[in-house]
Formats: C-alpha cells, sequence, structure tokens
C-alpha cells in the first residue's frame, strides 16, 4: 500500500516536473486547449439547462391554459345558457333571423344547453290557441332564456 502511495507521488512529482520543463508556447497550447475544453463543457451544460427550463415552463403554461380552459367551462356551465332549435313561433319574441344564441341566465348552475324544441307542446293531442304560452309553461323555471334572453352571442340564418 504504501509502495503505492509513493508511486503516486512521485508520477504526481514527475508530471509537476514535466510541465516545468515545457516551453512557454507548448504551455499556452495546452492552457488554450484546457480552455477551450472547458468552454465547450460550459456551453452543454447550458444548453441542457435551457432545455430543462424551456420543458418545464412548456409544462407550467399546458397546466395553466388547462386550468384557465377547465375555469371558462365552469362559469358558462354556472352563469350562461346555448338555446337552439327555436321554433319559428318563437321567432317574432327574438331578434331577426336568430337560429340559435348564448344567454345569460337568470339562475346558477342550470342546463348549460336549452333545446327549445324538447319543449314544445304535443299538437297532435292538444289544440293549442298560443302555443309560445304553452311553451313557457312547460319550460317552467327556464322560461326566462326565451322571454327574456339577455343575449351574448347569436347565430343567424
Amino acid at each position: 500500500m504504501n509502495e503505492e502511495r509513493t508511486d503516486l507521488l512521485y508520477s504526481a512529482a514527475d508530471a509537476a516536473e514535466r510541465e516545468l520543463r515545457l516551453t512557454r508556447r507548448e504551455r499556452r497550447k495546452r492552457m488554450e486547449k484546457a480552455r477551450k475544453r472547458r468552454k465547450r463543457r460550459r456551453r452543454r451544460r447550458m444548453r441542457r439547462v435551457r432545455m430543462w427550463r424551456a420543458i418545464r415552463s412548456l409544462r407550467f403554461w399546458t397546466r395553466a391554459l388547462a386550468a384557465f380552459a377547465v375555469a371558462l367551462m365552469f362559469a358558462f356551465w354556472a352563469r350562461f345558457a346555448y338555446v337552439y332549435d327555436i321554433p319559428a313561433y318563437v321567432a317574432p319574441y327574438l331578434p331577426p333571423h336568430v337560429t340559435a344564441y348564448v344567454t345569460v341566465k337568470s339562475w346558477w348552475f342550470g342546463p348549460p344547453v336549452i333545446d327549445v324544441a324538447a319543449y314544445e307542446p304535443d299538437f297532435g293531442a292538444l289544440s293549442v290557441s298560443n302555443p309560445y304560452d304553452v311553451l313557457l309553461q312547460n319550460m317552467g323555471t327556464y322560461a326566462s332564456v326565451v322571454s327574456h334572453p339577455r343575449i351574448v352571442w347569436a347565430r343567424s340564418s
């Protein structure tokens, strides 16, 4: 064990002695080579760090946008309704040529999509004098999206 240690000491000492025997030009070349090697390693390390930062940033913004989308869907479900399939006899009570619209609901957390034709009276079984009134009666609490809509967006024919 002691022999190995002394050999290492001698080899380190020999290397130092050889280093001292180099000419100025050789020493400068070695130093330049070592500096270039350090610079390449540093550049590689910086590229790796930048890449991981970009990936972490991308993951953050992806999650942030997903959370924002979920919040928008929650807000739409809570306060807005998409009303479609509007019968012809309801058209006079709405702006002209509207076939579907998004409206602000007068209640919170109801159905976000309302098919008005699903609430139509059964014309085969009944003789209805005013189908609009029967439709409003069938819609119950949801009637305000047809009778007093606060339209946010409308699709026209």
